[in-house]
């Protein structure tokens, strides 16, 4: 049990995401007992134990999602014959597991700290939800006075910026920067920072996603990172203010978050779904 605790310090010390997984309830038969606990990372690996066997597997595996929601979660498994929560056990128990992210405050990235930038700051700052950084290479539209809660960088340099920039995985990033040719080097920091990022939206017509992305892959940008990008950023609500343009894209965001963003027309279907409509 000591174990456990030295990796959470260490984990918590470092900056590191995790999730906490504690049985807290056992009864009858089972292998878990209570106080058991493991400590999953984001690539799946884990330390300690909630009992082993198929039910541990599903702690993981519900874990992984907790990396996007990063709201806690109680599970509770009935090892009786008949019972879906049994996953195929049967030694008769009784098995409650309370699953609980831990971590920094998530990042949300803004380049480009003009209209839309300084109102999704306006807005994510109604919550303390974000650790938000904003960033752009115009000394008159980003100072600490203008974002005062947000960690400000200000270079000429978009490229030098961004990959200098510390990334944690599950990070936000939302392109809205002016003109959009310091874009696609922008998004050859991020790749190359080669971390796992829970969004990435980028403002702009389809021309300039077209031109942006024949850029980006002669920097080397794979495809598959490429079409991970919400391009256009934002769900569809005819937004044009940039009150409105904001939170559609805050509210794609979430719906990314909750796993909700099939459910929703965002900006990029409506590019794509026409793109396709021209080729045939």
């Amino acid at each position: 049990m000591q174990e456990i605790y030295e990796k959470i310090v260490e984990l918590i010390h470092d900056r590191k995401e995790f999730v906490l997984a504690a049985v807290v309830n056992a009864e009858n038969s089972t292998a878990g007992k209570t106080g058991f606990k493991m400590v999953i990372l984001p690539n799946g690996k884990f330390f300690g134990t909630v009992g082993g066997g198929v039910v541990e597997k599903d702690v993981v595996d519900t874990a992984m999602n907790l990396f996007r929601t990063r709201k806690p979660f109680l599970k509770t498994y009935t090892l009786k014959e008949g019972d879906e929560t049994s996953l195929g056990m049967v030694c008769g128990g009784t098995l409650s597991v309370y699953m609980e992210y831990v971590g920094p405050k998530q990042q949300f990235v803004v380049f480009g700290a003009g209209h839309i930038g300084k109102k999704l700051y306006d807005i994510t700052m109604l919550d303390d939800f974000f650790d938000v950084i904003v960033s752009d290479k115009r000394v008159d539209f980003v100072s600490e006075e203008m974002f005062p809660k947000a960690s400000v960088f200000v270079n000429s340099n978009f490229y030098e910026t961004a990959r200098n920039i510390p990334l944690n995985d599950g990070a936000v990033v939302v392109i809205v920067t002016s003109g959009g040719e310091d874009d696609p080097y922008i998004l050859k920091a991020l790749y190359e920072k080669n971390i796992r990022y829970q969004y990435i939206g980028m403002i702009g017509s389809l021309n300039r996603r077209s031109k942006c992305f024949e850029k980006a892959k002669e920097l080397g940008i794979s495809s598959d990172f490429l079409d991970s990008i919400y391009a256009p950023t934002g769900i569809a609500i005819e937004g044009d203010t940039p009150f409105e343009i904001a939170i559609a894209i805050l509210a794609e965001i979430i719906a990314v978050r909750r796993g909700a963003v099939d459910k929703v027309k965002t900006e990029k279907k409506i590019h794509d779904e026409g793109t396709e409509l021209f080729k045939s």
